[in-house]
């Protein structure tokens, strides 16, 4: 098992560092080229809902065999009435395998590297 841990405040700039380290430990799963955009992308937009909270951003990139499990907090919980957050949270429901958004935070997870990613 690896785990990598990345605490960064919750702007923009900020979020390119969370998506350089999701694309290096998706990379050491093997994960396919496309597959790692879609962690990037997915890092990205589990950032997004974190934008102008008070507390940094807390991030754990588990690595667990092949399995990847990324884990965000605080909690991030977006207004209803947010479009930017009910965006992020379709894009994230369509292309991350497990997602959960709770009062802890957020869970991604993949089980491994598809092949025809």
């Amino acid at each position: 098992m690896q785990v990598a841990y990345l605490r960064v405040p919750p702007i923009e700039a900020q979020f390119r560092t969370a998506r350089m380290v999701a694309a290096s430990v998706a990379r050491q799963a093997d994960f396919p080229a496309e597959q790692v955009e879609d962690v990037k992308l997915a890092v990205n937009e589990a950032c997004a809902l974190h934008r102008g909270a008070v507390a940094p951003l807390e991030l754990v990139f588990d690595l667990e065999g092949a399995r990847l499990e990324v884990l965000m907090g605080p909690s991030a919980a977006p207004a209803v009435a947010e479009p930017e957050s009910q965006m992020a949270l379709t894009i994230l429901r369509a292309i991350v395998p497990e997602f959960e958004a709770g009062d802890n935070g957020l869970r991604l997870a993949w089980p491994g590297p598809v092949a025809d990613a």
